[in-house]
Order: structure tokens, then C-alpha cells, then sequence
């Protein structure tokens, strides 16, 4: 195979289309290229990972071999933990330390944390000794904290250092801290932050002047343990593009970063998906098989359970359903229409949690809205569902089983499908309402909740209502 194209991008995203169709193809294009895969490593390591993890792990192992330490730990922080751990297995423990050493040190925390035990161990004792204390200190924080998410590495001058030199100390630190330096944070003697300073008022300042006498002292900073939903609400608010971290005596101890903040909204969103519908939380396509299945096993029991029972329910309207088999008919239909609506309902409710938009305050009139939305959403399905049961009962017409009129037919179904909503709406809007007031993750399982009462709503309130009906 032949491919000619004379810039980085276009070449890396050329390889990683090749590499998701056709894996082995892209690792033997690879492997007799070596100066154009170094210089795609180089210019483009996002691409480099994509093509990584398309790879098979020992593929991929071979081709980070042959790249530089100091890239090779770039395309590393662009990979997917998991991905990268399975990689570095592949690898001597000596041979992958080094590859860590030159990683972010909040990256390569995430990588260590994904490896097996006895490679974490062999690893950590393989690094140097700055770089596996820099690492330990990051593993003690969750990884859903500012902890977990900072990087250590970050610009804290001296509050009686000159606007001069402390240009030069950037111009120092610049090789050594990369993207890292984005904004000045001037500390005292004991490393407590005091301030911050904008590179553009650093650069204009009297350069004897002190950085003391130009800072902005209030500025807003997070604890490690500072959940990092609230992190990045804060980021998003004050349009940050770094946030720092102290500990609580004010000591300067790292930085999140506004692309931290991104990754971390992002995998909120996906834990609240997963989680409410039963996946464990923070699964993925990465996670083993094995963890996968108990995450999960416990919720799908649940729901057998939660069937049984709404069967057995079902079954005591057995004469009912007997005398007017045509029920059997309409009645899956109430219970999907209540479940989609109140999957609308929860799904507004989760989201305006999750970015920040329903504080304790506005849950009661977030409820009252989605109950009024149910109503009027019932009101409307229910007379077209009512009149389209009427107009299809025609369909049963000679048949033994057909023991009630389209008038009775659409009256059952008016009142059923009117009373789903509304539950729908109440119970869409309230389970995530509650589970955060009872201190639980408002999505743990919601929608299996969920399910579970609009289901034994749709069913059993349309038979009652039948039977009420129909004597």
C-alpha cells in the first residue's frame, strides 16, 4: 500500500482510518515507515493514539518501541487508560517506567490505577524516586475529585520576586512545565498561595516591580477532595482555563486544567447513562468482561424480581382478561407510552443536575413542571390513543372474545393512559430528586425505577380501570 500525503494531520488521519478497517494492514504500513509513523508521534500524537488503540496490544507495544521516550509518553496521555495499561503490560517493567517518567503526572496516575496489581507493583518500583513519589501522591485522591484530576506540575513564584525575573524564571520553567504554565500563581515563604497574575499583566508591569504589588489576590481555588462536578461548574462559571488546587493550610499543590474539566463533564454524563439504566459506574468498552457482569448481574435480578411480581399481579386479573380478551391488545400500550414519558422526565431532570441548573431549592418546582407537562402530554395522547383503540376494536368484530364496545374500549384507555402520564411525569421527576436527597447518586438506577412503576401503572391501573368499567 502506498499512501502519499505530505502533512502530518492528513497522514495521521489517513492511518487511523486505515487502522479502524483494517488493523494488520496499518501495523505493517507502520512498521516499514518508521520516520513517517516518528513524525506523526511528533506532530500529531492524538492520531498516533487513535491508531494505538486499533491496534492489538502487542502491536502496539512494538510501534511505541520504536518512537522516542519523550513522544512515546505524549501519545500515552492521549490514550484511553485502560487502553495504555493493556499496552505497557506487553512491555518489561523497566522498559515501561521509563515510558511513565515522561508522562503527565495526572495521565500516568490514570494508567497506574489501570494496571493489574503485580505490573502496578513492578512499575512504581521500576520509576525513579521523584517520579513514583509525584505519582503516589496523586494515587491517595479518587479519581472523581480535584485530586485526582490535577497535574502537580505548576508555575508558583515567590510573592517578593520581581516582575523581571519572574519572566525569566518562566522562560525557565517553560521547557519544563509545556502546556502546564497557564497562569502565574505567586506564593509566600511557606508555599501558601496568595495570588494570581495574567501573563499579559506580567509582561506590562514596571519589571522591578514586585509580584506582590500586581497579583489579583482573590481568586477562587478547590480543595483535593472538592468533587469534580463542582470543579468544573466552577471552570465553566468564571471561564477558567486552570483552577487551583490547595491544601488546607493554602499550600499551592497543582492545577486542573480546563481540559481536565471537559474529560471530566464528559465521563459524568457517561457514568449517569450507564448507571441509570443498571451498567456500573464509570464502565466502558474497556472495562473486563468479568467486573462487567457483576456490575451488572445484581440490577438485572432486580428487574426479574420486579417482573415476577407484576406477572403474578397481572395474573389475579385473569377472569377479567378472560371475559374480554381483547384487553390483551391495548394494554402494553399504556405501559410504553407512560415509560417513554417519563424517560423524558427523567432524562431533563438528570441533565439539569449534572451541569448545575437544579439546586435543592427549584427540585419542588422542577417536579411540579414535568407533573403539568405529564397532564398535558397524557390529555393529548389519551384521546388520540383512546380514538384510534375505538376505531381498531372494528378489527375483533365477530370474534367470541369481543365482549365490549368501542365506546368502553376508548374510555379504558383514555383514563389509563391519562393516569400513566401523570404518574410517569411525577415518578420521572422524583426519583432523581429523592435519590440525591437520601445523599445517593440521583441516577443510581433511575431508569430501572423507573420502569418499574410505570410498568406496574400501565398494566395493572389499565386492568383496575377495565374492570371498574366493565363490572
Amino acid at each position: 500500500m502506498k499512501i502519499r500525503i505530505p502533512r502530518p494531520r492528513q497522514f495521521g488521519s489517513s492511518i487511523r482510518d486505515l487502522a479502524r478497517r483494517d488493523p494488520d494492514q496499518a501495523e505493517r504500513y507502520l512498521d516499514t515507515h518508521t520516520e513517517a509513523w516518528e513524525e506523526l508521534a511528533e506532530h500529531d500524537p492524538h492520531d498516533a493514539a487513535d491508531i494505538l488503540e486499533a491496534l492489538d496490544e502487542e502491536g502496539a507495544a512494538e510501534l511505541l518501541q520504536d518512537l522516542d521516550p519523550v513522544r512515546v509518553g505524549d501519545v500515552l496521555d492521549e490514550m484511553h487508560p485502560e487502553v495504555a495499561a493493556d499496552v505497557l503490560e506487553e512491555l518489561d517493567a523497566t522498559e515501561a517506567a521509563e515510558m511513565i517518567t515522561h508522562m503527565e503526572p495526572d495521565q500516568a496516575a490514570d494508567l497506574i490505577i489501570a494496571l493489574g496489581p503485580v505490573q502496578r507493583t513492578n512499575i512504581l518500583a521500576a520509576l525513579d524516586e521523584s517520579a513514583a513519589a509525584e505519582i503516589q501522591a496523586l494515587l491517595v485522591h479518587a479519581a472523581d475529585t480535584a485530586g485526582g484530576m490535577m497535574t502537580t506540575d505548576v508555575a508558583g513564584l515567590p510573592i517578593d520576586m520581581t516582575a523581571g525575573d519572574a519572566i525569566e524564571e518562566l522562560r525557565r520553567l517553560h521547557d519544563e512545565l509545556g502546556s502546564n504554565l497557564l497562569y502565574v500563581y505567586a506564593v509566600d515563604g511557606d508555599n501558601r498561595l496568595v495570588g494570581v497574575v495574567a501573563f499579559r499583566d506580567l509582561v506590562f508591569a514596571d519589571p522591578n516591580a514586585l509580584l506582590g504589588d500586581i497579583i489579583e489576590p482573590s481568586l477562587i481555588t478547590v480543595r483535593p477532595d472538592t468533587d469534580r462536578e463542582q470543579v468544573s461548574e466552577l471552570i465553566h462559571r468564571y471561564r477558567l482555563i486552570a483552577v487551583p488546587v490547595v491544601a488546607a493550610d493554602g499550600t499551592l499543590i497543582g492545577i486542573v486544567k480546563f481540559s481536565e474539566a471537559i474529560e471530566a463533564i464528559q465521563a459524568e454524563v457517561g457514568e449517569d447513562i450507564a448507571v441509570m439504566v443498571g451498567a456500573g459506574e464509570e464502565e466502558t468498552v474497556f472495562t473486563p468482561v468479568g467486573r462487567s457482569v457483576r456490575r451488572r448481574l445484581p440490577w438485572i435480578f432486580f428487574n426479574l424480581v420486579v417482573g415476577m411480581i407484576i406477572a403474578s399481579v397481572i395474573s389475579r386479573f385473569r377472569s377479567t382478561l378472560t371475559t374480554y380478551a381483547v384487553l390483551a391488545a391495548y394494554m402494553p400500550m399504556v405501559a410504553l407510552l407512560s415509560g417513554n414519558s417519563g424517560a423524558q422526565s427523567l432524562a431533563v431532570i438528570i441533565r439539569s443536575m449534572a451541569v448545575g441548573d437544579l439546586p435543592q431549592g427549584r427540585a419542588r418546582r422542577a417536579i411540579q413542571r414535568e407533573v403539568m407537562v405529564g397532564l398535558i402530554d397524557g390529555t393529548a395522547i389519551a384521546l388520540v390513543a383512546a380514538s384510534m383503540a375505538a376505531a381498531t376494536l372494528s378489527v375483533f368484530e365477530g370474534q367470541s372474545v369481543h365482549n365490549v364496545t368501542s365506546v368502553q374500549i376508548a374510555m379504558i384507555v383514555f383514563i389509563s393512559v391519562w393516569v400513566a402520564f401523570l404518574v410517569a411525569g411525577f415518578v420521572g421527576a422524583g426519583i432523581p430528586v429523592l435519590l440525591r436527597r437520601l445523599n445517593q447518586d440521583p441516577a443510581l438506577a433511575s431508569n430501572i425505577f423507573l420502569t418499574m412503576i410505570t410498568d406496574s401503572v400501565g398494566f395493572v391501573g389499565f386492568l383496575l380501570t377495565a374492570m371498574l368499567l366493565l363490572g
